[in-house]
């Protein structure tokens, strides 16, 4: 496998995206991918025959990929995706299989969508006090909610169809059940280690692992694949069979714990790999490494095209790709370069995928994985034995799992104390420049490693590098003569409160800080790299202005960070996890908490902050938890900001006449019917307005009715799900007044 299979690779992933999303790439019809591709192959090779054939495997992907999104189109996600998109949020139903089991806790699960008006797989969002065991037969209703590639049903009803597990779901329900008697409390971290790729775990190991820089442990991926083959490997050649039969029983039993897993892109990557490298061996061929990773991709997305909208199946290549690169180029080097190359080499390559998709890297991870990467390849098959042998020899299967348990025990502990080094994760907001300053960072780090060995050659790039980087930290410096201004941003935080407020001293105050799910923390992936990106160092005021989790979700993780001098929220006791763990939070930083009453008043650099509500009475009375949230009025000058938070129409109404005019309204409750009333606008009066909203949400907000009303005042209205984040200044006068998307 030569290098050209490389280029082949590139050009069938170019047309294949092409096929997917027509819109993804300008011009990217049949000619507009094939034409570039083909000629971009006669120019790197130097030969017709190569271009023409890269010409011709671009063409290729983007038949294959069309045909993928037509098909992916007629399952029940591509369908119901397409509607939403479409404005068409009704109820739907379908009968799924569920492909794990659910615990009373509910979460998000995967199943698959049986044959019938539309199939494929689901990912289903399971209502809590519902247990239900996988490869079990529902008939489930509610709200699909996002678009194909990533939705979710929200079931609000279901009916069980069949109660006996069948299928790849009712394996996974079997060793979630041995897993659970052998690690108790600790089962669904052996799950998500072994056969259980998207388990749900507790959000607090899940943390621990991101900023350790060992996330990658908890996802099945190649990794986990090699350490079962490699000590699958051994046991074959104890067994004394021919390299045949060796080869044979090695493929089916990586087939079969693929087929367990689901075949996610990253493991099936693995097993092709493995698969190709003993064919060769057995060949006696020696195979190019960049050829097999080629190949083993290429194969990958034949065989599942949406693989290549997979984070985790371009984290899995750009890794092993690193690997082997430096495991080659520091061949010769000392055996510290050699330990650690392979590590940073992955840790940078990976580094902007991470920062684009996640906006999370961590360097410390370079030196976790040198003493995590051991222990998991003794744990994780220590855990593979003990589950098999629980069906043989219970006791013997305890003893092994009291042993893979101590290595599962030291591999969170060394997860511990690499997140808890300063510096070791670095947080930023998701996207582009996140991806290109990383993809900076690796560049840089292959021009110093590409330099002469000469010691004064290598100082003068440093100091180089080392310029650019002061200048470019120095370019956002604030002279003495800008504009002291209050500045509010409204963060794109999608269908949740939050935003962050800029004194005129350049102090901070947060209002809310998004929402958190299992899959997903606002607070941390968007609220903490937004403060840090502007230079915060620690938060003055954050106001938590009610317990819903679309807008005390992210607060845990901004308290964490910041440690805010003060905190308001409502006191009103909730027994709801997350309200206890915000609490939590508060208790270990060193913030003053206060219970937010009318009448408060905070100023801050100029900036007064007046609660209008709730009060002491009116938290007495038995009203939704929005109705006692946090109404804030903010000041700076003549300038005055209302947030009304998720506050309806009954607060609206006790504080008519109370509140005076406004120069901009947070609309309440993300523009439900159940807030803003005409009354309301006509004593605010407000210019603009701002619905921090999500896209294609659920609830269908802002309702029609709202918007009609707010066009009718002639309020100007700014919205998150249409433009992201919104940036409202001003100096106190209105002179210097600017509002727009960022």
């Amino acid at each position: 496998m030569r290098p050209p299979i490389l280029f082949l690779a590139l050009a069938f992933g170019v047309g294949l995206w092409a096929g997917l999303d027509p819109f993804a790439l300008p011009g990217a019809a049949l000619w507009g991918t094939a034409l570039p591709v083909a000629a971009a192959g006669i120019w790197l090779a130097g030969r017709a025959p190569l271009g023409a054939a890269i010409g011709v495997m671009g063409v290729a992907g983007t038949l294959w990929g069309t045909a993928a999104r037509r098909e992916r189109d007629a399952t029940c996600a591509g369908r119901w995706g397409r509607e939403a998109g479409n404005g068409n949020r009704e109820t739907v139903a379908a009968a799924v299989r569920l492909i794990d089991p659910v615990s009373s806790q509910g979460g998000v699960v995967d199943a698959e969508a049986l044959p019938g008006r539309c199939g494929g797989p689901l990912r289903l969002r399971w209502p809590g006090e519902h247990v239900a065991r996988g490869g079990t037969q529902w008939v489930v209703a509610g709200r699909w909610s996002g678009v194909a590639d990533r939705g979710v049903l929200v079931v609000r009803r279901l009916i069980q169809l069949e109660a006996t597990p069948r299928g790849r779901g009712a394996v996974r329900d079997a060793l979630a059940a041995r897993s659970a008697g052998l690690f108790g409390a600790r089962a669904p971290i052996v799950n998500a280690l072994v056969f259980a790729p998207n388990a749900s775990l507790d959000p607090d190991i899940r943390e621990r692992y991101v900023r350790s820089g060992l996330a990658h442990l908890l996802s099945i991926s190649g990794l986990h694949v090699g350490f079962l083959a490699a000590w699958l490997a051994l046991l074959l050649r104890k067994l004394h069979l021919a390299p045949g039969p060796r080869f044979a029983a090695m493929v089916l039993l990586l087939a079969g714990y693929l087929w367990l897993l689901g075949l996610p892109p990253p493991a099936v990557r693995a097993g092709a790999m493995l698969v190709l490298a003993e064919i060769a061996r057995l060949r006696q061929r020696v195979v190019a490494p960049r050829g097999t990773i080629a190949l083993s991709a290429l194969g990958v997305l034949l065989a599942d095209p949406f693989a290549l909208r997979s984070v985790g199946a371009w984290l899995s290549v750009a890794g092993i790709a690193a690997v082997i690169w430096a495991d080659r180029a520091c061949a010769r080097e000392r055996r510290v370069v050699r330990l650690v190359a392979p590590a940073l080499a992955a840790t940078l390559l990976t580094a902007p995928i991470s920062a684009f998709t996640f906006g999370t890297v961590a360097p410390i991870g370079v030196l976790a994985n040198l003493v995590a990467i051991p222990l998991a390849g003794l744990a994780v098959p220590g855990l593979v034995l003990a589950l098999a042998l629980s069906w043989l020899m219970t006791s013997l299967a305890r003893l092994v799992a009291g042993g893979a348990g101590l290595g599962l025990a030291l591999l969170d502990l060394v997860a511990s104390t690499a997140a808890a080094v300063p510096g070791g994760h670095v947080v930023m907001v998701a996207g582009w420049a996140a991806a290109g300053l990383w993809a900076g960072v690796a560049l840089v780090a292959w021009w110093l490693w590409r330099s002469p060995r000469r010691p004064w050659l290598i100082a003068a790039r440093v100091a180089f590098v080392t310029t650019i980087l002061v200048a470019t930290s120095l370019r956002d410096v604030v002279g003495l003569d800008a504009c002291r201004c209050l500045t509010v941003h409204f963060l794109d935080v999608g269908q949740g409160d939050a935003a962050a407020l800029r004194t005129p001293n350049g102090r901070w105050i947060v209002i809310d800080a998004g929402p958190r799910t299992p899959e997903s923390d606002a607070g941390r992936r968007i609220v903490v790299p937004f403060l840090r990106r502007q230079g915060a160092s620690r938060v003055a005021v954050a106001v938590a202005t009610h317990g819903d989790a679309d807008h005390l979700g992210g607060m845990p993780a901004v308290v964490e960070a910041f440690d805010p001098e003060l905190v308001l929220e409502p006191g009103e006791p909730l027994g709801r996890p997350l309200y206890l763990e915000f609490l939590a939070r508060v208790e270990e930083s060193d913030a003053r908490w206060h219970p937010a009453r009318a009448g408060d008043r905070i100023e801050l650099d100029g900036v007064t902050l007046e609660v209008l509500s709730p009060d002491s009475l009116w938290m007495a009375l038995p009203l939704d938890v929005n109705e006692h949230g946090v109404v804030l009025r903010v000041s700076y000058g003549a300038v005055r900001l209302l947030f009304q938070a998720d506050a309806g129409l009954p607060v609206e109404a006790r504080l008519a006449g109370r509140v005076g005019a406004v120069e901009l309204l947070k609309v309440g409750h993300h523009g439900s019917r159940s807030a803003t009333s005409d009354g309301w606008l006509d004593e605010l009066a407000p210019h603009e307005a701002v619905i921090s909203v999500g896209r294609h949400n659920r609830y269908g907000h802002p309702t029609p009715e709202v918007l009609a009303r707010l066009a009718a005042h002639g309020i100007t209205v700014l919205r998150t799900d249409e433009g992201g984040t919104i940036t409202f200044s001003t100096d106190g006068h209105g002179a210097r007044l600017r509002s727009h998307h960022d």
